[in-house]
């Protein structure tokens, strides 16, 4: 499995964080992988603050490390729970489950904030997701 640096970092952080208990906070993970960027590039020596703000052009943001978290789970089949504390290393059935349902209604609430933009129900889009997912399935079938 070929992993970029980041996605190599992102995971040894993770790593340290098994089970849902023990999530780290969205914050705090952006702020180790920061760190330990300003460290690899400028060394133990260098003043953490002063280097922090010599390299705030170059400092990983939340939804970069969003992106790649999700990049793990969809592309590399890593375990990457996420709950309202943060990210953690599943580890349970009952963690899988619970992580799923967090995301499925997460997906709800987005497709509900989009029903809203169309001024149509819910069932209403479902119904047309439905739709455009099966005739995506057949196109590509016939590919």
């Amino acid at each position: 499995m070929d992993l970029t640096n980041l996605e190599s970092t992102i995971l040894r952080f993770l790593e340290a964080h098994q089970g849902k208990e023990f999530a780290i906070s969205r914050r705090d993970l952006v702020e180790k992988i920061n760190s330990a960027a300003v460290l690899q590039c400028c060394g133990s020596a260098v003043n953490g603050n002063t280097a922090t703000q010599q390299h705030s052009n170059t400092l990983i943001h939340e939804r970069e490390i969003r992106r790649v978290i999700k990049h793990l789970v969809e592309s590399h089949g890593q375990w990457i729970g996420s709950c309202t504390k943060g990210y953690f290393m599943i580890q349970t059935d009952q963690e899988l489950l619970g992580a799923c349902k967090y995301y499925h209604g997460y997906a709800l609430s987005l497709l509900h904030v989009e029903a809203k933009l169309r001024k149509m129900s819910l069932p209403a889009l479902l119904g047309q997701l439905s739709l455009e997912f099966s005739s995506r399935l057949n196109r590509d079938a016939t590919k």
